[in-house]
């Protein structure tokens, strides 16, 4: 019998290199990019404004400009001015000096197309394209405006307030490299450099498919000895979980030829999965039906508990995942041995989720006839992160499936597990 890192290892290595395929970037989110993006043009791609404003000539500005100036209002006493002087309707001094002729508009999708020559000036609004001649923007609270005429109280040095050609990126330069995920963000950089599709590895199609004659769907009278089947809907929520498609094949009777057709239709996906009948009960057809099929095997029965009674193998490039029929026993071995692959097929890296360390809060029986036991427990903070083992750890048990914020992956010969033993907790499920 394999151990549980031999059967994860074989499973690894027999799972086909990922398909690539060119997807639309709106269909993109949590794929991984096959191969590098380079920038195919700059970003931004013109100098823009970055604030509401007037584009001008940073080199219109007077030349007196330290300290307060004053000058003579008309039958008035004397005044200050520049951006020390009150809201007015004249100007005159440095002010008059300053004055800037308006020319002309820019919006955002609608530049200014003529040069900005010397005591112009041109209103801008955030996101235009910054005029030819103009090497600055004066924010709009920093400028009085009457009519055609513009006082600029605040200038600004060249170069303020424009977001320059390239200044994010450059073109030709990479932008993300491959086998990165994407995520909400990179969809957006790419949408800003006009991608509209992107090289992946595409989602795995996941056939599911449930076993016996005891089950009975969800909403339905239950006949004597029937039982709920929530394999099937436990399996398709891991696989979209895990990132992937799922295709429910339903349920399959206990006969030859129920459990081979579907079968057939399962191997056109990537990936069949299957709950149930995998065991050596008379009733037990499974392996059967896949042999009928064409599946090779690749093992048969892991070291582990729960989910020992496990059968995986391969149809050209297509798994098979023969996984046992208690609930808990399949949560365990999709987690530990369906979803490495999953990852493998869309380009992701599996790594061991059982990273944080934690010690156990009370003694920890396991039997001495599996060598690794999954165990469900529930974390808390107390100075240190804590694992308490739940009640309830049969792989019939659902409750404590659904109250368990974490797991533990033990040995049994590198026990004994008592209070205190520092352990490494994978937490939830994702």
């Amino acid at each position: 019998m394999l151990t549980y890192e031999q059967a994860l290892k074989r499973i690894l290595a027999a799972t086909p290199a990922p398909r690539i395929a060119v997807v639309r970037l709106r269909e993109s989110l949590g794929l991984v990019l096959a191969r590098p993006m380079i920038a195919r043009c700059d970003l931004p791609q013109f100098d823009n404004s970055a604030v509401d404003g007037y584009a001008l000539r940073s080199q219109d500005a007077p030349r007196a400009t330290n300290g307060p100036t004053t000058c003579q209002r008309p039958n008035g006493p004397p005044t200050l001015s520049g951006r020390h002087r009150r809201p007015g309707r004249w100007w005159d001094g440095h002010a008059a000096r300053a004055a800037l002729h308006v020319v002309g508009r820019a919006e955002a999708g609608r530049p200014f197309g003529a040069l900005v020559r010397q005591g112009e000036a041109v209103r801008i609004l955030t996101g235009a394209q910054v005029p030819l001649g103009a090497d600055a923007v004066a924010m709009q609270e920093h400028v009085m405006q009457q009519r055609r005429q513009l006082v600029v109280q605040r200038w600004p040095p060249p170069g303020q307030n424009i977001r320059r050609r390239g200044e994010d990126l450059r073109q030709g330069t990479r932008v993300l490299k491959a086998g990165t995920r994407l995520r909400a963000q990179e969809i957006g950089l790419l949408a800003a450099l006009g991608v509209a599709k992107v090289p992946v590895y595409p989602r795995p199609t996941v056939a599911t498919l449930t076993t016996g004659d005891e089950l009975q769907l969800p909403g339905k009278r239950l006949g004597a000895g029937q039982i709920y089947e929530s394999n099937g809907p436990l399996l398709q929520a891991l696989v979209q979980q895990a990132g992937a498609q799922a295709m429910d094949l339903g349920m399959g009777r206990d006969t030859l030829a129920s459990l081979t057709r579907k079968v057939r239709r399962g191997l056109a996906c990537d990936l069949l999965v299957l709950s149930g009948g995998v065991s050596v009960g008379d009733r037990d057809l499974v392996r059967n039906a896949l042999a009928r099929c064409g599946v090779r095997p690749l093992l048969w029965r892991v070291n582990i508990k729960p989910g020992m009674p496990l059968f995986i193998g391969r149809y050209r490039r297509t798994l098979v995942f023969g996984l046992p029929g208690n609930p808990v026993s399949v949560f365990v071995t999709f987690e530990e041995f369906v979803k490495p692959a999953l990852y493998r097929l869309m380009g992701r890296t599996w790594q061991d989720p059982y990273t944080e360390p934690a010690v156990l809060t009370e003694n920890l029986r396991v039997s001495r006839t599996r060598r690794t036991h999954f165990i469900r427990v529930r974390c808390s903070q107390h100075n240190r992160l804590v694992a308490e083992p739940l009640d309830g750890q049969g792989s019939h048990q659902l409750r404590s499936l659904v109250e368990a914020d974490g797991w533990i992956r033990v040995a049994s010969n590198d026990g004994p597990w008592s209070a205190g033993t520092p352990v490494l907790v994978k937490r939830g499920s994702a």
